[in-house]
């Protein structure tokens, strides 16, 4: 991979970090909306387009659009990285009090991390798997937990012959 790609690449999870502490600092001193469109912003540098051209596009598509054309190591931190701003939407919507939102957020975050395991085949499955583990601990229902944990067996890769 060029040079240039992998320090662009860099830039943009360092750039992510900073937007992240600022939707956290925001969330603290209640600014629960500010910090749902500085998430919202975040999604956009993530994308590299307006919001309006791919969040209405279903979470498959969603995620061919941070993998397509790039390396699986480069397409697995992407999806970490949209994982982790959907948790910190997720974060906000039940600092916000309104529960429904958090958890169809931390849902829509574990359906990119399964997806992206699912498409990226063969890169390091442990980051996808503490970060499924971080989005099962925050999930209400023991149902779904245990529907999530079955899923997180998938994760595994395959017994030697």
């Amino acid at each position: 991979m060029p040079a240039e790609k992998q320090d662009y690449l860099l830039r943009l999870i360092e750039e992510l970090a900073q937007l992240l502490a600022q939707v956290t600092k925001l969330r603290d001193g209640g600014r629960y909306d500010s910090a749902l469109l500085m998430v919202l912003h975040a999604q956009e540098r993530l994308f590299a387009r307006p919001a309006a051209e791919f969040i209405t596009r279903p979470v498959e598509d969603q995620v061919t659009l941070l993998v397509i054309a790039d390396s699986a190591a480069n397409g697995r931190e992407k999806c970490l990285a949209y994982a982790r701003l959907l948790t910190e939407a997720g974060n906000t919507y039940q600092a916000k009090d309104q529960p429904a939102l958090a958890l169809g957020a931390y849902r829509y975050a574990l359906h990119v991390l399964l997806l992206a395991q699912e498409r990226l085949p063969g890169t390091n499955v442990s980051p996808l798997k503490e970060r499924i583990g971080s989005l099962i601990d925050r999930l209400p229902d023991d149902e779904l937990k245990n529907e999530v944990q079955g899923l997180l067996v998938q994760l595994q890769p395959p017994p030697a012959p």
